[in-house]
């Protein structure tokens, strides 16, 4: 079995997807790094989280999910702030050594494979219904059943708070508009 695997995401919000991700990592290797992406924003359209709240949302979910805490380490991963700096680097400077790392993301594993860490795809779970993009998307439209497609875990966290309103709210605060 893999010593140690890495899982990137922005969490923005956790849902059943990323839960199974997890799992699938954690089926084939001892410890898990979970690493919160695009640590640096928040109060966005794309990020109305921030990196602490993501932290703790994914910890109360995993400890009432039943996860192996002492199996997982998290660390918040930065985006890079220009083009002449290598994200890759970035990565390895704020994780525990790895021995491989589970993406789909393109351009996550080109960075990843560019410093030497092995990355192989996960199949995907219900990709169609378990996006975060689409779940803020949903908030937009005032749809609640967004609320099922997160963890029970992850709801009362967000509930708490004011997810639903940090989505509306960053829309109104950000012209681009991107979700």
């Amino acid at each position: 079995m893999i010593r140690r695997a890495l899982v990137i995401g922005r969490f923005q919000p956790l849902h059943h997807g990323h839960l199974y991700l997890f799992r699938y990592a954690l089926s084939r290797a001892d410890e898990l790094v979970i690493g919160i992406g695009s640590s640096q924003f928040c109060c966005q359209p794309r990020n109305p989280l921030s990196a602490g709240e993501r932290m703790e949302l994914i910890v109360r979910t995993l400890r009432r999910e039943g996860f192996p805490l002492e199996r997982i380490f998290i660390s918040c991963i930065p985006d890079t702030q220009s083009p002449e700096e290598n994200w890759g680097l970035i990565v390895l400077d704020r994780v525990p050594r790895i021995d491989i790392a589970f993406s789909n993301d393109p351009e996550t594993v080109r960075c990843l494979k560019e410093v030497g860490i092995h990355v192989e795809n996960v199949p995907f779970f219900k990709r169609e219904v378990y996006e975060a993009t689409k779940i803020r998307k949903l908030i937009l439209k005032g749809d609640s059943s967004w609320r099922s497609l997160v963890p029970e875990s992850s709801l009362d966290f967000l509930i708490e708070v004011d997810f639903e309103g940090r989505v509306r709210r960053s829309m109104e605060n950000h012209s681009d508009g991107n979700s």
